[in-house]
C-alpha cells in the first residue's frame, strides 16, 4: 500500500512537472530571454510577447518577437521588424550541458517581417554565427519578407514571400557560415539594386529542390533605372545599356549546397523559353580604350569550377540601337524568333588535355524578315583563342535594312535584293581571315546629309553617283562569274566578341561590293567625269 501511494505520488509529480511547471517557467524564460537580448544589443529594443517551455515533448516557443531600435541609435547598422514565432523542437538538454553543444531536432522561425540597413561592402569583417557549436536537423524559414539597404550605397536587396529549409546545418564555435547538406527554397519576388543605382534585377516565382536538384524561375528582369540618353549622360564612357527579360527559366541538375561551400557553377541543362533584350549605345561618347578579354578567356577566369554542359534558348527577339558619332538619330537592327543552343560551356581543366569545343547553334531571322543561322566552335584552352564561325542568310530586300543604315551609316538603300548569302571565316586574339559570298542584285544608294538628313541637295546627290559608280549593283554581273568577298579584320581589342564577328562579315561584303578601281583615273578627263554627274542629277 505504501509503495502504492509512493508511485501515485510519483506519477502526480511527474504530472505537474510536465503540465504545471512550464506555466510557471514560461514567463520567467520570456523575462530572462528579453533581458539578455537587450544586454548583448545594446542598441536595439527586443519585445516578445509570450513564451510557451514544455519538457515532453522538449519544447520551446518565442511568441510575437518584436526589434525596434533605441532612439539614440546611430551605427551602421539598423534592422526593425516582426517575427511571429520561433519555435524549438526537441532540444538536447544534457548535450548542451555537459557537452557544450546545442542540438535541436527542429526550429521554424515563422512570419518574419524585417527591414533596415546594414553595410554590404566585402571589406567589412564577417561576422560570427554563434559562439558555440550547434547542431540543428531542419530549419525551416516560413514566409520570409525581408528588406534591407546597404548603409554605404544605393545597393537594396529584397526578399517577398520566401520560404527556407535546410536539413542537418552545423555550426562550429565562431564560424562566420554554416554547413549544411540539404536546401530547399522558394520565393514570390527577389529583388536586387545595384550600388550604382544604374540596375534592378529582379527575380519572380522562383523555386529550387534539392531532392531534384532543379532551379526554376517564372522570370529574370534586368530593368536599367535611367532611361536611354539619361543611363549613357550617367557615363564618361560608351556603355551598353541593356534591358532584358528571360522567362521560364529551367536549371537542371544543379547542387546549390555545393554551390555555396565551393562556389562550383555545375548544371546538366539550362533552358530558357523566352528571352527579350534591347541593347542601346550611344557611340557619341568617348571610347574608354579599355582592352577587352576574349569571350574564352571570360569563361577560364571564372574563379570556381564552370560547367554547363547545354543551355537552350527556346525563343527570343534582341535588339540593337545604336547612335552614331555623326548621326542625328538611332538606328537599330534587330534578331527576331531567336532559337539557340551552347554546349560545353566550360573552364574545367581537364579538357586542357582532351579534344573538346565549345559550340553555339543559332538561327533567328534578320529585321523580322530573313532567316539567318550561326554556327561558331572554339577549341577549349587554345593558346590564341582560336574559333571558327560559318552561316547563312536567307532573301531579304536590302531596304529592310534602311532602320541601321540610314541612322549609323548615313547611306539609304532606294533598292536591291540579297538573294542569299553565307560566310565562313577563323578567327583569334590577332585577327580573322575567310569568305563571304552575297548574292544580289539591283542595288541602289542614296547619301544622306549628316546634319539635316537630307538627299536631295546637290552635294549628296553628287555622293550617292560616286557611291553607287563604286559599287557593284549586283553579284554576279551579266557574264561574270559570283564574286567572293574576302574577310581580312584585325581584332579590336577594345571590343567583345558581338563586334569582331560583325566586323569581320563586313570586311568580306566591302571587299564583294566596292569596286577595286576608282571612278576616276588621274590620266582620264575629269570634265567629262563632272559632266556626267550633272547630267544624272538634272
Amino acid at each position: 500500500m505504501i509503495r502504492i501511494k509512493i508511485l501515485l505520488t510519483i506519477i502526480v509529480l511527474a504530472i505537474v512537472i510536465i503540465f504545471v511547471t512550464p506555466a510557471i517557467v514560461g514567463p520567467i524564460l520570456c523575462h530572462r530571454i528579453t533581458v539578455e537580448l537587450n544586454e548583448k544589443y545594446t542598441d536595439y529594443i527586443f519585445k516578445i510577447d509570450k513564451v510557451q517551455w514544455s519538457l515532453i515533448p522538449s519544447k520551446v516557443k518565442l511568441e510575437k518577437i518584436i526589434i525596434s531600435l533605441k532612439v539614440e541609435h546611430g551605427g551602421a547598422s539598423d534592422i526593425i521588424g516582426e517575427i511571429a514565432s520561433i519555435q524549438f523542437t526537441g532540444i538536447k538538454l544534457i548535450n548542451a550541458i555537459f557537452k557544450n553543444k546545442y542540438e535541436i531536432d527542429e526550429v521554424i522561425i515563422s512570419n518574419s517581417h524585417l527591414e533596415g540597413k546594414v553595410p554590404f561592402s566585402n571589406n567589412e569583417k564577417r561576422q560570427t554565427v554563434s559562439s558555440i557549436k550547434i547542431h540543428i536537423g531542419n530549419l525551416l524559414f516560413d514566409q520570409i519578407n525581408l528588406s534591407l539597404k546597404d548603409s554605404s550605397s544605393a545597393q537594396r536587396f529584397s526578399v517577398n514571400d520566401g520560404i527556407l529549409k535546410i536539413v542537418d546545418l552545423d555550426i562550429e564555435k565562431l564560424d562566420t557560415f554554416g554547413i549544411f547538406n540539404h536546401f530547399d527554397f522558394e520565393a514570390k519576388q527577389m529583388l536586387l539594386v545595384s550600388a550604382d543605382s544604374f540596375y534592378t534585377y529582379k527575380t519572380e516565382g522562383i523555386v529550387y529542390s534539392d531532392s531534384i536538384k532543379t532551379l526554376s524561375i517564372e522570370g529574370f528582369y534586368i530593368a536599367p533605372n535611367y532611361t536611354e540618353y539619361e543611363f549613357t549622360a550617367r557615363h564618361q564612357y560608351e556603355t551598353d545599356r541593356i534591358e532584358a527579360v528571360f522567362s521560364h527559366i529551367y536549371i537542371h541538375r544543379f547542387p546549390v549546397v555545393d554551390y555555396f561551400k565551393s562556389g562550383n557553377l555545375i548544371s546538366s541543362y539550362v533552358e530558357v523559353g523566352n528571352m527579350e533584350l534591347n541593347v542601346f549605345r550611344d557611340k557619341r561618347k568617348a571610347d574608354s580604350n579599355l582592352k577587352r578579354p576574349a569571350f574564352q578567356d571570360v569563361i577560364y577566369n571564372y574563379p570556381s569550377l564552370l560547367h554547363i554542359d547545354s543551355i537552350d534558348i527556346n525563343n527570343g527577339n534582341i535588339t540593337y540601337t545604336e547612335h552614331a558619332e555623326k548621326a542625328n538619330e538611332p538606328g537599330k537592327i534587330s534578331l527576331n524568333k531567336l532559337n539557340s543552343r551552347i554546349y560545353n560551356l566550360t573552364n574545367d581543366t581537364i579538357f586542357k588535355t582532351t579534344d573538346a569545343s565549345l559550340e553555339i547553334k543559332s538561327q533567328a531571322l534578320l529585321m523580322g524578315k530573313s532567316k539567318m543561322t550561326v554556327l561558331l566552335k572554339a577549341k577549349l584552352f587554345d593558346k590564341l583563342n582560336t574559333f571558327s564561325m560559318n552561316g547563312t542568310l536567307g532573301e531579304i530586300d536590302i531596304k529592310e535594312l534602311n532602320p541601321l543604315l540610314e541612322k549609323n551609316a548615313l547611306i539609304y538603300a532606294n533598292s536591291g535584293k540579297i538573294n542569299k548569302m553565307s560566310f565562313n571565316f577563323t578567327a583569334n586574339d590577332i585577327k580573322s581571315t575567310g569568305q563571304v559570298i552575297m548574292l544580289y542584285n539591283g542595288l541602289n544608294l542614296t547619301v544622306k546629309n549628316k546634319k539635316t538628313d537630307g538627299t536631295t541637295a546637290i552635294k549628296e546627290r553628287i555622293l550617292s553617283f560616286i557611291a553607287n559608280e563604286k559599287a557593284w549593283n549586283s553579284n554576279p554581273t551579266p557574264g561574270d562569274r559570283v564574286r567572293v568577298g574576302i574577310i581580312d579584320y584585325n581584332r579590336d581589342t577594345n571590343k567583345f566578341i558581338v563586334n569582331y564577328c560583325l566586323q569581320s562579315i563586313v570586311s568580306g561584303i566591302k571587299s564583294s561590293i566596292i569596286k577595286k578601281s576608282l571612278i576616276f583615273k588621274k590620266n582620264k578627263n575629269k570634265k567629262n567625269f563632272i559632266q556626267r554627274i550633272f547630267s544624272n542629277v538634272s
